[in-house]
């Protein structure tokens, strides 16, 4: 295997590092372990390619652009399963991550057009300036860099080229060290497709090495990142010395809330779908169920009788309802998690043992109380319900709200007044009313309060953070006549 650097690529002849398949254990192929003149070099190039995709029409850009969502769709099945032997999610979750990139170039490929500049009227201030005209453009901030988390790689990795390319921007990538390999094949793609070598280029490697080269470097102009709290964080504090933009989505220790009224079969299947989904393995997914006191039986019984319907094993057969988390070792995390949990006073109700090299049954876990680790900052990145229950809609928003993140919620209730008075009071930058937190579109402003993140993603919004907005002063030019 070789990654696109610098506008060519880079073989073997460094340290290599291994891929492997997290069911099997099987070694799929080598990376190289890049060096920070490699990142170096990187950055120099990108610049040169970023001067050469940014000075194409907006039209070529997006000609080239919805080109390579053609050639991700017509190897979907090809990249899917490579998604899926690195990554360990279900064969089915690997393929429509493509077609989420597709929906996502298609999206801002639109946006991109109609990305309108202003002219500012004349003559409204006390200034020497009346007969001039100003006007402003949004023109691209220059080299973006993209760092990647291992659960939704492909998607993601979506959420932050298809906005910096579409604007103009080039974009070096630094994909998960456990699953690069479908990421470079779709920089390959993308090369195909015609954006320049050294617009777009792949950069693997130990985080030691290269993420703080990268991020410290002062020829990127901004950093999109999907990860923890902590690394964002630490990002923040590096990329500061140059004042370079970040926009980051992080943690998440999501909501979902059952008011006494919910449609209970239907929250139930909300809940799996969010859970459930990628091993549990989702920023945005519910991760602390608060549900009233007088529907708590009902629900915890249908969501155990549901949960022991399902068939966990081998991402590939299609007939799997969960496949294997990333690894072993975040399969045990989880375990210790849940047993943690149970030590602060919790009461296992069903699953949580592992099983194979990286599988693990989704775990029922009850009596669970405001003031445990789970229901505040542990986030527990595997499939795991930890039910609180209330009384009264004051309780359950304090529960919801006694965290220090606040990515996405939900809240189920038949009386929409309630639901959307409830939904006004969370501190998260979405919540969903009748639907689960695991909820995301092209276009929507995606992200989170507090230590969930800083900006958004998303057609609505993303172009502007990757633009800036430049001032045309055109001096004495009006009641000349």
């Amino acid at each position: 295997m070789y990654v696109q650097l610098g506008g060519g690529t880079v073989e073997k002849e460094r340290e290599a590092l291994t891929v492997f398949d997290p069911t099997t254990g099987e070694a799929i192929d080598t990376v190289p372990a890049l060096t920070k003149a490699d990142i170096d070099r990187a950055v120099e190039t990108a610049a040169e390619g970023q001067r050469e995709w940014a000075a194409k029409p907006q039209t070529e850009r997006n000609r080239i652009l919805r080109h390579f969502a053609e050639l991700l769709l017509s190897r979907r099945a090809e990249l899917g399963e490579l998604l899926c032997r690195e990554n360990g999610k279900r064969i089915a979750e690997a393929e429509e991550e493509f077609d989420t990139v597709a929906a996502l170039v298609e999206s801002y490929c639109d946006k991109a057009s109609h990305l309108y500049g202003v002219s500012l009227p004349n003559g409204t201030d006390a200034t020497n300036c009346h007969g001039d005209m100003i006007v402003t453009r949004h023109e691209p901030v220059g080299v973006v860099a993209c760092l990647l988390p291992f659960n939704f790689p492909v998607e993601l990795c979506g959420h932050k080229i298809a906005p910096a390319l579409a604007a103009g921007n080039a974009v070096i990538i630094k994909p998960p060290s456990d699953c690069p390999l479908a990421i470079i094949r779709l920089v390959d793609c993308l090369h195909e497709a015609g954006v320049p070598a050294g617009a777009a280029q792949v950069v693997t490697g130990r985080g030691s090495v290269i993420g703080d080269t990268l991020v410290s470097h002062p020829g990127i102009a901004a950093i999109t990142m999907t990860g923890g709290t902590e690394t964002g964080a630490h990002i923040a504090e590096v990329a500061a010395k140059n004042l370079t933009r970040c926009y980051f989505e992080l943690g998440g220790n999501d909501a979902f809330v059952v008011m006494d009224d919910a449609d209970i079969d239907w929250t139930i299947g909300q809940a799996l779908e969010g859970r459930a989904n990628n091993a549990g393995q989702v920023c945005c997914a519910s991760k602390r169920f608060i549900v009233h006191e007088s529907v708590f039986g009902a629900f915890t019984d249908k969501l155990i009788l549901a949960l022991k319907g399902l068939k966990i094993g081998d991402p590939m057969d299609r007939s799997m309802d969960i496949g294997g988390m990333i690894s072993e070792k975040a399969r045990d995390e989880v375990v210790r998690q849940i047993r943690r949990t149970v030590e602060q006073g919790a009461k296992l109700v069903y699953g949580g043992e592992p099983q194979g090299k990286n599988f693990l049954i989704p775990a029922v876990l009850t009596n669970v109380t405001g003031a445990m680790d789970v229901a505040r900052d542990m986030e527990i990145f595997g499939a795991v319900f930890p039910i609180m229950t209330f009384r009264t809609a004051e309780e359950a928003l304090a529960l919801v709200n006694n965290c220090p993140y606040g990515l996405n919620s939900a809240v189920f209730s038949r009386d929409m007044a309630k639901a959307i008075s409830f939904a006004e009071r969370v501190q998260a930058g979405s919540v969903i009313v009748n639907g689960g937190s695991n909820y995301r579109t092209a276009t929507m402003p995606f992200g989170g309060y507090k230590k969930s993140g800083v900006g958004r993603e998303g057609s609505s919004h993303t172009l502007l953070e990757f633009t800036q907005e430049k001032s045309y002063v055109l001096r004495n030019v009006l009641g000349n006549l």
